[in-house]
């Protein structure tokens, strides 16, 4: 026993549990890898929906507080408006349209880019509404994914500055 004990290098018991332990400990590392992957993909994935949601709001309220004459249905949708860089804009019910792709249209022309849709956004429902004595429009917007769930929405209320009387 003790001409073990002075030869130098390890025995086979220790160097099976410094295996185990490196195996372990690479385990974990892959686990941990995997899951700070998804985190980082969902987190990316929500901030792309609430940059879209931001964008399409700024975009929308420019539109709308410089917008000229507006045309109601009897429901209380629009069914014409003139707005600077596009003209008069009609519409079935509303101006503004989602199209098949999932992008927000304004007439014929999309708001955005392509571009501006990343990864399979889309706008989930947009809702219009406008209060003609009061001169404000009130917007809803939800964006989602291919699988329509929904990653980020908002409400807001723009003011109509550039009022026309008939």
């Amino acid at each position: 026993m003790r001409k073990l004990r002075d030869r130098r290098g390890i025995t086979l018991t220790e160097m099976l549990c410094t295996v185990l332990i490196v195996l372990l400990l690479t385990a974990l590392l892959v686990v941990g890898i995997r899951f700070a992957g998804k985190t980082y993909t969902e987190s990316m994935r929500l901030s792309e929906a609430q940059e879209l949601c931001s964008t399409l709001t700024s975009v929308i309220s420019d539109k709308l507080r410089f917008c000229g004459t507006v045309t109601q249905d009897e429901n209380g949708g629009l069914t014409q408006i003139f707005i600077q860089n596009v003209g008069s804009v009609e519409g079935k019910g509303d101006a503004f349209q989602i199209g098949e792709d999932g992008q927000l249209a304004l007439g014929d022309s999309h708001l955005l880019g392509s571009a501006s849709y990343p990864k399979g956004l889309k706008v989930k429902s947009f809702t219009l509404r406008y209060d003609a004595s009061t001169d404000i429009f009130s917007v809803t917007l939800e964006i989602g994914d291919r699988s329509r769930q929904t990653l980020s929405q908002t409400s807001f209320e723009v003011k109509r500055i550039n009022r026309t009387v008939t």
